[in-house]
C-alpha cells in the first residue's frame, strides 16, 4: 500500500463545470474529456459525477477507455478521439460507441461495411498535422458519405495547437478556416449534430470558437492558468512524514549526494517518489507544503521516497500531513513549471498505486 493518496474533490468538479458553462455561449454542449483516466482523476467516478450534472457527452482517447466507462454502467454518449483499429471500429458500432474517422482510408473502410447506421465524427486537420483528414480530401469525404445512407455523420471537428496564446493569429485563422469547412459540410450533408474545435484554453481565449460543442479537459480539473479564479483544482495530492532526522553540516542526502547540508538541519522522509508520479526533475528544486509552509525537496527524488527540509516547521512529527500540490500554496501548474513540463503530465503521471479518495 502506498502512503500517498489523491483527494478528488467532486464538488470542485461541479463548480468548474458551472464556471465553464458561464463562459460558453448559450446552447453550447459540453463534450467532457475524460481520457487518460480523466487526467489521472479517475475516469469512472468523474464520468458518473458528470452524468449527475447532466453532462452526457464524454470523450476518450482509445476503445479500451471507452469500454472501461461503458462497462461501469455510465450511460453517456462516448466519443473516441484517438487511434482506432478496424476491428475496434466494428466493435464500437456494435456497442453504440462513437469513434473518430481521421484518415480517408478509414472512411472507405466503414463505407464497405454491410451495417446499418454507422455513427461517427470526422476529424479534419487544420494545422496540427497530427490526426485528421487533409483539407484536400473534404470533397471526396462528402461524396463518400452522401452516397451511403448507412453512414451517419454526427459531428466534425478539428484541434488547436496554440489556443493558450491569447493573441494567436494562427488560432484565429484556424477558426476562420473551420467556419468555411463547416459551411461546405452543411451545404452538402444535412442534420450534422455537432461542430467542435474549442479545448479548455480555446473556450476561455477564443469565444467565437465555441460553435455548438466544446471540449474542456484541463478546465474541468482546475488546471488552467491562475488568472481564471473561478476554476479550481479538483485533485489534492497528499502524503505524510514517515521519518524525521537531524543532520549536521556536511552531511549528504539521497542518491548521488547531490545535496550537502551547509548547516544543521531537520529533514523529513515522505513516502512518495517518481514511481508514484512525483517527477524526478524536482530533485533539489521542488517544493511541498507542511503545516501551511513550503518545504524544499532535498537531493534526488527516489523511486518510492523523497526527502524534504523541515527546519522551518514548528515541531514537526511523524504522521504530519504533507501536500504535494492542489492548494493555493502550491498547485499542479507550479509543480509543472519547476519540473519544466506541463500540468497535463503531472496529473496524468500520478500512478495507480496512489489511492484516489473521492469527496
Amino acid at each position: 500500500m502506498s502512503f500517498a493518496y489523491a483527494e478528488i474533490k467532486l464538488d470542485n468538479l461541479e463548480r468548474n463545470v458551472e464556471a465553464i458553462k458561464d463562459i460558453l455561449q448559450d446552447g453550447v454542449e459540453i463534450l467532457a474529456v475524460v481520457k487518460a483516466n480523466a487526467y489521472g482523476h479517475g475516469s469512472i467516478e468523474v464520468s458518473k459525477k458528470l452524468s449527475v450534472l447532466n453532462i452526457n457527452n464524454l470523450a476518450v482517447a482509445t476503445y479500451e477507455e471507452a469500454m472501461e466507462i461503458k462497462s461501469a454502467g455510465v450511460k453517456s454518449n462516448i466519443l473516441i478521439l484517438g487511434s482506432i483499429t478496424n476491428e475496434e471500429i466494428i466493435s464500437s458500432i456494435d456497442k453504440n460507441i462513437l469513434f473518430t474517422i481521421y484518415d480517408i482510408s478509414q472512411l472507405y473502410f466503414i463505407d464497405s461495411l454491410n451495417l446499418d447506421s454507422i455513427s461517427f465524427h470526422l476529424k479534419i486537420d487544420t494545422g496540427m498535422n497530427r490526426l485528421g483528414i487533409d483539407r484536400e480530401q473534404i470533397i471526396e469525404s462528402i461524396s463518400i458519405i452522401n452516397k451511403n445512407p448507412n453512414l451517419s455523420l454526427k459531428g466534425i471537428y478539428t484541434h488547436f495547437p496554440e489556443s493558450n496564446l491569447v493573441d494567436s493569429k494562427f488560432t484565429e485563422s484556424q477558426i476562420d478556416e473551420f467556419d468555411k469547412i463547416i459551411m461546405s459540410f452543411k451545404n452538402a450533408i444535412p442534420n450534422i449534430d455537432f461542430f467542435h474545435i474549442s479545448n479548455s484554453t480555446g473556450i476561455i481565449n477564443f469565444p467565437k470558437s465555441h460553435l455548438n460543442m466544446a471540449r474542456p479537459g484541463l478546465a474541468l480539473y482546475g488546471l488552467v492558468t491562475e488568472e481564471n479564479s473561478e476554476i479550481i483544482p479538483v485533485m489534492e495530492l497528499k502524503t505524510s512524514i514517515v521519518k524525521i532526522r537531524n543532520i549536521k553540516k556536511g552531511d549528504s542526502v539521497s542518491y548521488g549526494r547531490t545535496f550537502i547540508a551547509k548547516e544543521e538541519m531537520i529533514i523529513g522522509v515522505i513516502p512518495i517518489g517518481y514511481a508514484d508520479g512525483l517527477p524526478r526533475a524536482l530533485s533539489n528544486k521542488g517544493k511541498v507544503t507542511c503545516k501551511d509552509k513550503n518545504c524544499d525537496i532535498l537531493g534526488r527524488v527516489c523511486m518510492d521516497l523523497t526527502i524534504i527540509n523541515l527546519s522551518e516547521i514548528d515541531n514537526p512529527r511523524v504522521g504530519d500531513e504533507v501536500i504535494i500540490f492542489g492548494t493555493e500554496k502550491i498547485n499542479a501548474n507550479q509543480v509543472a513549471d519547476l519540473a519544466d513540463t506541463i500540468p497535463y503530465e503531472i496529473v496524468c503521471g500520478i500512478s495507480k498505486r496512489v489511492k484516489r479518495i473521492y469527496k
